[in-house]
């Protein structure tokens, strides 16, 4: 037998339900409600349950006599032993007081034998022939676990909860001190229109290829990071970690790889002092890059997880890109990408960082006139713009128009703002040094930008 199958306390928690008079009419309540048919291991209690749910839901007094006759009715009786069973349990039943207590017991019972289920699958998984990627598996046991950890929390809590968090922020504001409570994410146009990022927002950064997507993510690691101090997980995969450091440190270091080369008649000797200078911050910077392929949804939660209790908090998640992730069903691209978003997003809120996700655009942007993408453009878009808090769309003229006045531009359209109103528009940057920096410039203004190809 199980260590987590007690019959003594199923039978207590069912026995005091029917002896609770008006004095613990309340804990009764809660106990109907709060326990689930899942939570007693003996299938006549489970039917018992059932029967105590249709009179609590009908709002009619609970018994012997009412409960007996209400699982008569619906033919049950036989099931759960007679009128003799359901009166043994009345009689063992040792204190009525206890109620909340022997409830609460139950559930610590359901929640071993979940996880002693989950364990049990994923030993079998492991053992199967021909299983898939071992870090999958383990990844999928890992979400599992944490959902039945998750789940003895019900999430419920008193207002003043929510009153003191918001107050905090409205002092932090105060004071100077609102990055503690929000993110900045080192483009000022953008920050400001914001007032920062939400501690769970999920952030979709989409483009074309080439358009400037891993400039945005570059530039907020570099920033939150380094300027803040914040941990961050930058999820690469598609680049390497050396190309995505190379972005990070060369833009911090104001430099360019030709620079250090010493083409074009630049100062080598200066440029490699720079950089010598930047590594120092980057020694103890925490900025943690993972660059492994095809990661499913769940090893990115299980991997953040880790680094989230390692460090004592995550200052954002960045994943590069959405669509390079494992999908659980490739032949179901929609149901796919939309579990992928909606994990993302469920890992903002559990962890409370913003997760940022880059993710690509279908082709139909390029049949069109005008060509700065809109939502619709978003490859599988309909679960992953309703999930998103934030859209931003990376997008560069001259790709398409060689003679634009906007040549070295990125744009960074925001076409989606749960809760920012107003910042839903059009700011501007200039693409140097594998970064993004703030640009001033007329509407009219002809003007040409050093930029960089590698986006």
């Amino acid at each position: 037998m199980s260590r987590f199958i007690d019959f003594y306390a199923e039978q207590c928690v069912l026995g005091a339900i029917q002896l609770s008079g008006d004095d613990y009419s309340d804990a009764a309540v809660d106990a109907i409600e709060g326990l689930s048919e899942s939570d007693f291991s003996v299938a006549a209690h489970r039917f018992i349950l059932r029967s105590l749910k249709r009179l609590n839901a009908a709002g009619s007094g609970i018994d012997l006599m009412t409960l007996t006759a209400d699982i008569e009715s619906a033919g049950d009786l036989e099931k759960v032993g007679g009128f003799a069973y359901l009166a043994e349990i009345a009689k063992n039943t040792p204190s009525v007081s206890m109620l909340p207590t022997y409830a609460q017991k139950l559930r610590e019972f359901a929640m071993g034998r979940r996880m002693l289920e989950i364990l049990n699958n994923g030993i079998s998984r492991l053992n199967e022939p021909g299983v898939g990627s071992l870090e999958d598996v383990i990844g999928t046991i890992q979400a599992d676990v944490g959902s039945v950890e998750s789940g003895s929390d019900s999430g419920t809590r008193q207002i003043m909860d929510g009153i003191t968090l918001s107050l905090d922020t409205v002092e932090a504001i105060m004071s100077g001190e609102i990055w503690k409570y929000k993110t900045m994410l080192g483009m000022d146009d953008i920050d400001r229109a914001f007032g920062g990022f939400n501690n769970t927002d999920f952030i979709v950064v989409g483009g074309r290829p080439g358009m400037g997507k891993t400039m945005f993510s570059t530039t907020a690691t570099e920033t939150i990071g380094l300027k803040r101090n914040k941990p961050v997980l930058f999820f690469s995969l598609e680049m390497p970690i050396e190309q995505i450091s190379e972005r990070i440190a060369f833009h911090r270091a104001r430099i360019s790889k030709e620079q250090l080369l010493g083409e074009n008649g630049a100062n080598q000797d200066e440029a490699w002092g720079r950089i010598s200078d930047c590594l120092r911050e980057f020694q103890d910077a925490p900025i943690h890059i993972n660059d492994k392929t095809s990661l499913s949804v769940h090893q990115i939660r299980a991997e953040a997880r880790r680094m989230h209790k390692q460090l004592g908090g995550l200052g954002v998640i960045v994943v590069d890109y959405l669509q390079k992730m494992k999908m659980s069903n490739p032949e179901n691209m929609n149901q796919s990408v939309g579990e992928i978003a909606t994990g993302l997003k469920n890992l903002a809120k559990e962890l409370r960082c913003p997760v940022i996700a880059l993710a690509q655009l279908n082709r139909a942007v390029e049949q069109r006139a005008n060509k700065r993408p809109v939502n619709s453009d978003l490859r599988e878009s309909g679960v992953i713009e309703q999930e998103a808090d934030v859209i931003f769309m990376v997008y560069r003229d001259e790709k398409y128009n060689p003679n634009t006045e906007h040549k070295g531009i990125t744009e960074i359209i925001c076409t989606k703002s749960r809760h920012a109103p107003g910042a839903e528009k059009t700011y501007y940057f200039s693409s140097r040094l594998s970064g993004l920096d703030p640009v001033v410039f007329q509407q009219n203004e002809l003007r040409n930008y050093d930029y960089d190809i590698e986006c």
